[in-house]
């Protein structure tokens, strides 16, 4: 009894640092979507859960755009791939990162500069999360209108 009050009692304490973390996405970027929810990949641990955020800092025609991804108790491996799509010009690419979850929120992965072009771009992404159990691939998207 004792055992389950304790790990009830870290799933909470990790679940408060789970929302600070979102939180601390950078404030001048875009979201994109905070839409990414799934399965942890250790079963007994905080479900991932992710948002996208798009930042340019002046760089018309690219952004820099960050995957921020959840938090876990006992860590795991976490490999987004994020897809773009220009709407305007059907210009596209795709970009695959790497980052280790742990505590708390250590899963952000940058891409740097993606030559998105000006105008709506659509972005996908498909998280590959690894740790104890397979569990299927964590999958988002959104339109965010770039300079």
């Amino acid at each position: 009894m004792a055992t389950r009050v304790a790990v009830g009692a870290v799933v909470v304490a990790g679940l408060g640092l789970a929302g600070a973390g979102v939180a601390a996405a950078d404030p001048s970027g875009k979201l994109v979507t905070n839409g990414c929810q799934g399965s942890s990949p250790n079963i007994i641990d905080m479900p991932y859960s992710g948002q996208v955020i798009a930042s340019q800092y002046n760089q018309a025609g690219s952004a820099d755009i960050s995957v921020y991804g959840g938090s876990s108790i006992f860590g795991y491996d976490t490999r987004p791939t994020l897809t773009w799509t220009n709407l305007n010009t059907g210009a596209s690419g795709s970009v695959t990162g790497y980052a280790r979850v742990g505590m708390p929120y250590t899963a952000n992965v940058n891409f740097p500069r993606v030559p998105t072009g000006s105008g709506p771009v659509r972005i996908d992404v498909s998280v590959a999360n690894s740790g104890f159990f397979p569990v299927p691939a964590v999958t988002c998207s959104g339109v965010v209108d770039l300079d």
